[in-house]
């Protein structure tokens, strides 16, 4: 006797949730946030529009998760690889950084762009959590070298990261400047700001020589 089909597995909300947004990634791949409409998504993932309102709750609701989904991503993109010296996780970082966007522009612009002119609401809390988590890396790893975590340093940082999102991006919009070009110059910024932020300068040189320097193994 031919067995029963067995019948599909329900999907529970947070899976469905998952693989809205999944599918709705998927668009933003080849358009910009605000080409990826609820119509779009829904049909994207074989759902009706309604039941994207009924998880998202509106379409800027909708559009607030996918950011949130883009911009975790991308943190997991450059995490710092701890086993490395502070130096070559800042190098690898930038590289990794300046990979991702080259390769889903669309995805990181829709994190920047949208999270910058987004006001006081989630999208623009996202970008800004965004780049205070690596802020907080690079502050953490100069402030092991030896250096003070001032609110100078700090501010240093967060103009450091604003550049690098900014020459990044006047890459994809057509500066003509090569991969490897574009990661040196991040990278040699970057160490010309920590120089310069650094509250005694007489401290630099030694700063710098630990930044280079690879974490000792536990014991």
């Amino acid at each position: 006797m031919p067995s029963s089909p067995v019948p599909a597995r329900r999907l529970t909300a947070d899976q469905r949730r998952r693989q809205i947004l999944g599918s709705a990634r998927e668009l933003m791949l080849d358009r910009g946030l605000d080409e990826v409409s609820v119509e779009s998504a829904a049909e994207q993932a074989g759902v009706s529009p309604g039941l994207l309102f009924h998880y998202f709750g509106s379409q800027g609701g909708f559009r607030d998760a996918l950011v949130e989904l883009v911009a975790q991503e991308l943190l997991e993109q450059i995490a710092p690889d701890r086993t490395l010296a502070p130096s070559a996780q800042l190098r690898s970082g930038i590289e990794r950084f300046v990979d991702t966007v080259v390769r889903h522009p669309k995805l990181y612009q829709a994190v920047a762009r949208h999270g910058a002119r987004g006001g006081p609401g989630r999208m623009a809390g996202l970008h800004r959590a965004a780049r205070a988590t690596m802020a907080d890396w690079i502050t953490g790893a100069v402030a092991t070298a030896g250096a003070d975590r001032t609110p100078r340093l700090r501010l240093a940082v967060a103009g450091w990261l604003a550049f690098m999102e900014e020459a990044v991006l006047g890459a994809l919009s057509g500066v003509e400047v090569g991969r490897d070009d574009l990661v040196d110059l991040c990278e040699r910024t970057a160490y010309q700001v920590l120089e310069t932020a650094v509250a005694d300068p007489a401290r630099w040189p030694a700063v710098r020589a630990a930044l280079d320097r690879p974490p000792q193994p536990e014991s």
